[in-house]
């Protein structure tokens, strides 16, 4: 396919030796790999100079995200049509360059794609853009907002352009005081909002995470119904960790208004009614969420309740009801997405073994 766009990709690093080759490898048809190093000590800029990639040093503080991202930015030569975000332990995937060749307009300014962030979650991303008009915001989970003078054009593509594989060593310790500063500048910004509080649940600040939630749902722009249910889902987290459970409950039923039509929600309720053995809700709510077929790809999702879960409660409520055949049912429809499971296959044993004389004696019913 003949290149009719320039194209870097830009990324910021500090210390990310263990991923440079990797990363360089999956970007390589890109006109430009830059690399802009925040003070690494080990290897990280040799070893991306050696791939090929150019490497800027820079100093960012104190430290924040956008800054720092900003910076990277501003090294890419003006001349070039289009830009690609990316960290050191994410990677592009095969076919990347001609997917972005084949969708991009004349006119367009960014584009989204499928991201796998790992875990089983899929959801679209916005990181690649036009080279002029966009600057990185936020000092924590920064996004790149769109000068004012500036229209915004998308482009769109179903296919999975980028990968993530989490270095689980890194400390997020920092993102907490970068979340609440980010808050502290932009506080009516409802994205961050919602991080703030949900960072907070993390910590196991559930009073202070509620309020937090509070705040973001009652923001005028704190519009859209995936981010709302997530966010009342963890609130309704924070009230069972304080033993409030039916104020959790409420939550949830909440949170089930503002998103109907995904299975989150019912599957928060049923595992709530699964800890407190009421089999009857259980049942009821694990059905209700596998009504929900439609994936959508957001990061709200929660890849447990598309896999044995859904399935798995349903089979225990179902079998504390006493309806053996249901039981079975779900739990070999457990079994498709978890079939190495030991406990699902000693439940299937035990659901099989309680109905067989039932089978014995309907084969002779006439």
């Amino acid at each position: 396919m003949a290149r009719s766009l320039k194209i870097c990709v830009y990324a910021i690093s500090k210390n990310e030796e263990q991923f440079m080759e990797r990363f360089c490898r999956s970007a390589e048809d890109a006109d430009l790999v830059l690399i802009a190093d925040t003070g690494s000590t080990d290897e990280t800029v040799a070893l991306a100079q050696k791939a090929g990639a150019v490497v800027y040093n820079i100093c960012i503080s104190p430290w924040r995200f956008d800054h720092a991202r900003n910076a990277a930015l501003a090294l890419v030569p003006g001349d070039f049509d289009v830009c690609i975000s990316l960290d050191l332990d994410e990677v592009l995937e095969p076919g990347w360059r001609e997917e972005v060749e084949r969708v991009w307009e004349p006119d367009a300014t960014r584009m989204r794609y499928l991201f796998d962030w790992g875990s089983g979650l899929v959801f679209n991303a916005e990181k690649i853009h036009s080279r002029k008009g966009y600057f990185w915001h936020h000092p924590c989970h920064e996004y790149p907002r769109l000068d004012a003078r500036v229209s915004e054009k998308y482009v769109n593509s179903d296919k999975l352009l980028v990968s993530h594989y989490a270095d689980n060593s890194k400390s997020r310790g920092h993102y907490f005081d970068l979340l609440a500063l980010s808050v502290k500048e932009d506080p009516y910004c409802a994205r961050n909002a919602f991080y703030y509080a949900r960072e907070l649940y993390f910590y196991g600040r559930f009073d202070e995470s509620i309020v937090e939630l509070q705040r973001y749902l009652e923001m005028p722009n704190a519009v859209w119904h995936h981010e709302r249910c997530y966010a009342l889902r963890v609130m309704g987290k924070c009230y069972e960790a304080k033993g409030l459970i039916e104020v959790a409950e409420g939550a949830y039923h909440r949170a089930a208004a503002e998103a109907p039509f995904t299975r989150e929600p019912w599957m928060a309720l049923a595992n709530m009614f699964h800890a407190q053995g009421r089999w009857a809700d259980c049942y009821a709510a694990a059905l209700r969420a596998l009504q929900i077929t439609q994936r959508e790809h957001v990061y709200t999702c929660e890849p447990e309740s598309w896999g044995a879960l859904p399935h798995d409660l349903a089979s225990i409520g179902a079998w504390h009801l006493g309806l053996k055949r249901e039981a079975l049912h779900h739990v070999q429809e457990a079994l498709v997405f978890a079939p190495d499971n030991l406990r699902l296959q000693g439940n299937a044993k035990l659901f099989e073994d309680s109905i067989s004389p039932i089978k014995e004696a309907e084969s002779v019913v006439e």
